[in-house]
């Protein structure tokens, strides 16, 4: 599929919505269709065909209504042979729907290409694509809204045109933008034809408003017949010599323009091609299996994989060509500014809505902290009284920032729901040495004692006044005395050179250990051990 790149060195980068146009795929007189783009995370990159409104109809209401449509009728319709509507919304650039894009070409493209090669489509390839998109049809035809009633859709538009094949091997049918439904806003105005004229069964030409199912399995009569005959079947110079053809004149039969055809294929074709609607096959399942049984008896039935074998030969280097110029013109835009913000989010999404993004992980110094918490917490009272004996002075012990420790705390006892919060206490004493031990209570009671008693003149030397309370506040019963000049040191403070005297913890009584689970051997008693030492 030929596509035109978008200028975007001197235009821009063009977005619809959150989708960034990339190339024009095609355009008519009410939507303009692009290739675009959806970018996610981690260099995720998805393909669309976005169908956008004309600027020039974006005010006018029958317009819309009819855009609407589309997508509300198409994306009931889930079948491979259909081309699925993803998405319908309005942007900055107006009305569009997101399809999925197919990278192939239309069916009328490939008789095109090969006319000017003076070639014919095999036969067998025709008919592969006449069969996928009877089987879309059937499905459109089949579909019901919400409460299980038939929508009574008719597609209204089926051409060589509007039938996509697929480099994968697959025929789709597509553009519903003029089917009829029973559930559509809009109606069409008397005397009013939507469609090709050249594809439209003679009920339709005439302007029924009754028509159904039956005008599609005409029109794909005659997407088969110029297919396999390699002619058109009632175009003609102009538009009344062209409703004259399809109303009035014989249909010439298939066989006698093309005989090469198999007769059974030729008559299968041309009841589909029949004026009389009782004649003419009631479903397009039904012109199907018989388009089937024909193909399959005369040694002309294609497969998938010959039509994915077939559009490699037609279209393997033009579509290779046109992914490396994509590639290229990916590269340029990338180093333009303008691009969205990408969602950590799912991308198959697809909500245009931003998603919160994914919380940062915590570090691990903050993960050792709370570990250190949890276990503190688990050790009662005396490990409160060691985590304090570690702290200096104006450190907050762990609690919440800027608020002062619960009562639980300030009354003595441990306050576990206290330490495990915020652990920001414990960031300054990650530098404290791992050599440095703790001296017992009573062992450093009776050396601050002696020491006090012995030079009472070098301890008031050291000692100086406290300085005032900080925003967090220690959890202490009552506050220690200042040290006075001249008097002796207090139990409890240790005197160190060039800094402030730091109080000691009281001691606490410890809480009773808890039962461990498996309770250690008691140690044998000492007479049986002195009767033993006596033999």
């Amino acid at each position: 599929m030929s596509v035109k790149l978008l200028n975007v060195e001197a235009e821009g980068r063009k977005f619809v919505d959150r989708y960034e146009l990339m190339a024009e795929i095609a355009s008519g007189g009410m939507a303009t269709v692009f290739l675009a783009r959806l970018a996610g995370v981690g260099g995720f990159q998805r393909l669309y065909a976005v169908k956008r409104l004309h600027p020039h109809l974006q005010g006018e209401s029958e317009f819309v209504e009819m855009f609407l449509d589309e997508a509300r009728l198409a994306a009931g319709i889930h079948h491979p042979n259909v081309v699925p509507i993803l998405e319908g919304g309005a942007g900055q650039g107006g009305y569009y729907l997101a399809m999925e894009y197919i990278e192939g070409d239309t069916f009328a493209r490939l008789l095109a290409r090969a006319a000017s090669l003076k070639q014919r489509i095999p036969e067998e390839i025709v008919v592969r694509v006449a069969l996928d998109s009877l089987a879309g049809l059937h499905a459109a035809h089949e579909l019901k809204d919400e409460s299980g009633a038939p929508t009574g859709l008719v597609h209204r538009d089926v051409s060589p045109q509007n039938i996509l094949v697929g480099a994968d091997g697959v025929a789709r049918i597509t553009d519903f933008g003029v089917a009829r439904a029973q559930s559509r806003l809009t109606a069409t105005r008397v005397g009013q034809l939507k469609g090709k004229l050249a594809y439209m069964a003679p009920e339709q030409a005439q302007g029924d408003e009754g028509i159904d199912r039956r005008a599609d399995v005409f029109a794909a009569g005659i997407v088969v017949w110029e297919g396999l005959a390699h002619k058109r079947l009632f175009k003609a110079q102009n538009e009344a010599s062209t409703l004259a053809r399809v109303l009035q004149e014989p249909i010439p039969r298939l066989h006698d323009v093309a005989p090469q055809i198999d007769t059974r294929i030729s008559d299968v074709v041309m009841k589909a091609l029949e004026r009389d609607l009782d004649k003419r096959y009631a479903t397009c399942a039904e012109f199907a299996d018989a388009l089937e049984r024909a193909a399959r008896d005369s040694q002309r039935l294609g497969s998938s994989r010959d039509l994915l074998g077939y559009m490699e030969s037609v279209l393997g280097q033009e579509i290779q060509a046109q992914r490396d110029e994509l590639r290229a013109w990916r590269v340029k835009a990338e180093q333009l500014p303008g691009a969205p913000e990408v969602s950590t989010g799912s991308v198959s999404g697809v909500s245009s809505d931003g998603v919160t993004p994914a919380p940062v992980r915590q570090k691990k110094s903050s993960v050792l902290l709370i570990a250190a918490a949890l276990g503190l917490v688990a050790l009662g009272g005396g490990g409160y009284a060691a985590l304090k004996s570690f702290l200096p002075r104006s450190a907050a012990l762990p609690g919440k920032e800027g608020r002062v420790a619960p009562a639980s705390a300030q009354s003595g006892r441990t306050a576990p729901s206290a330490v495990a919060p915020n652990m920001a206490g414990l960031a300054g004493q990650e530098e404290l040495s791992g050599n440095e031990k703790s001296p017992p209570a009573n062992k450093t009671k009776e050396g601050s004692q002696g020491t006090s008693a012995s030079d009472p003149s070098a301890a008031s030397s050291n000692v100086q006044p406290k300085e005032e309370a900080t925003p967090q506040a220690e959890p202490e019963t009552e506050p220690k005395p200042e040290a006075q000049p001249g008097s002796k040191a207090q139990p409890g403070l240790k005197a160190q050179p060039g800094s402030k005297a730091q109080p000691e913890p009281e001691a606490r009584p410890k809480p009773k250990p808890k039962p461990k689970p498996k309770p250690k051997p008691k140690p044998k008693p000492k007479p049986k051990e002195s009767a033993l030492d006596a033999l």
